[in-house]
């Protein structure tokens, strides 16, 4: 009797746990929203990384502030942190996803969105890791004195179109998915490529030396956006922006 009572005992904890880990997101989890505002102060120039896991991601200009938005999730482990802090005329934003694994998550019910706004009132050197995901980048706007993109397993697109100020370094590091960059017809821009078994679609720009390709605009153009671009398993295909 004692090793059965022992055995049920060992039996409902066992169940206990797999539907604490299977289960969860099923039965209890509802989603939740947070919003996101940090305030202007008087730096002069922002550093922003976004460090996003999985689900959907918006990031575009026009905020009021130096960032806002809403995150929207529906289990407590996304929840993302959110820390700002200034050292002399710098801002350094960091908005971090809770948890990037997604053991124990039933992910044809996970629910998380991140729509995040910046400014485009200082210089930006903007820094996103995009994880498993859907993700556009609408940059268009903004004042970026660089940008870092690292996307694993994601359908993306990355919007670079309108009009620049001035010219900044791009780079994209694209794992596997299908990604689309949307680029500016008047600005200069020039292609360094590095590829891996990703298809990639070049009909719009001039070779000009080997793994580096040039648009119409480059030659005359004050303004370039040098993009460097490694690319895994996926298509990339190219739009320049009317």
């Amino acid at each position: 009797m004692k090793m059965n009572k022992l055995l049920w005992i060992a039996l409902l904890t066992g169940f206990l746990v797999v539907i604490g880990i299977y289960g969860y997101n099923n039965w209890f989890a509802k989603a939740s929203g947070n919003e996101i505002s940090i305030a202007k102060d008087s730096a002069d120039a922002l550093k922003v990384d976004i460090d996003f896991g999985v689900g959907n991601l918006l990031v575009h200009g026009n905020s009021s502030d130096w960032v806002s938005g809403d995150f929207t999730y529906n289990h407590k482990r996304l929840e993302p942190s959110v820390k700002y802090k200034k050292k002399k005329d710098v801002g350094f934003v960091t908005i971090k996803q809770g948890s990037k694994s997604t053991f124990g998550f039933n992910k044809r019910k996970l629910k998380n969105d991140w729509d995040l706004q910046l400014t485009n009132d200082v210089p930006i050197d903007l820094d996103v890791d995009m994880g498993v995901s859907k993700s556009r980048l609408k940059l268009e706007g903004l004042q970026l004195n660089s940008l870092s993109i690292d996307s694993g397993v994601s359908d993306s697109v990355i919007d670079l179109s309108g009009a620049w100020s001035k010219g900044f370094r791009a780079d994209v590091d694209l794992g596997v998915g299908d990604v689309t960059l949307i680029l500016p017809k008047e600005t200069g821009v020039r292609l360094t490529v590095s590829k891996g078994l990703g298809r990639l679609d070049l009909k719009d720009f001039i070779k000009q030396n080997e793994g580096v390709y040039v648009n119409e605009a480059y030659e005359d153009a004050d303004i370039i956006i040098d993009l460097f671009l490694d690319i895994g398993v996926g298509d990339v295909k190219f739009m320049i922006a009317e």
